[in-house]
């Protein structure tokens, strides 16, 4: 069975990346892995502003589980620094692909900086990134 790691941000581009998952693979084929990452900052706040983060990240990977009915899915929180934790992770659970969709940030449409640490640090594990060509301005503000 292939181990498939999807960061969501909870971002209509991060949705976007679970209907192409459906596209790619079949549900018997893969288990899904959704994650999304607390910023350190915000963890190390012990307070009602971290609850309320947690649900509303939590609420995110529900709702993105949600739009893969068919598939075993499984949900993780971190916290810390978006691309070093999602390859730790990828790693300490033997996943075989990373698939994200890039953030076309700047004048040069480059990969966002998490795209980019990935691709750097976890060269051994397959990715699949994903170029979207018409973002919307609100998209492309992110």
């Amino acid at each position: 069975m292939t181990k498939i790691l999807l960061p969501i941000d909870g971002s209509p581009r991060s949705a976007r990346t679970a209907a192409m998952l459906r596209q790619m693979f079949d549900p018997s084929d893969v288990e899904v892995t959704l994650v999304t990452v607390i910023v350190r900052e915000i963890r190390s706040e012990v307070s009602q502003e971290y609850e309320k983060v947690f649900h509303a990240e939590q609420a995110k990977l529900d709702n993105m589980r949600d739009e893969l009915p068919l598939y075993t899915v499984k949900t993780k929180i971190l916290a810390g620094a978006p691309g070093p934790e999602i390859v730790r992770y990828a790693e300490s659970h033997d996943i075989d692909i990373i698939m994200m969709t890039r953030s076309s940030r700047g004048p040069l449409r480059r990969m966002g900086s998490v795209a980019t640490y990935i691709v750097k640090k976890a060269p051994y594990i397959d990715l699949i990134i994903m170029h979207e060509a018409h973002e919307s301005k609100e998209e492309a503000a992110e």
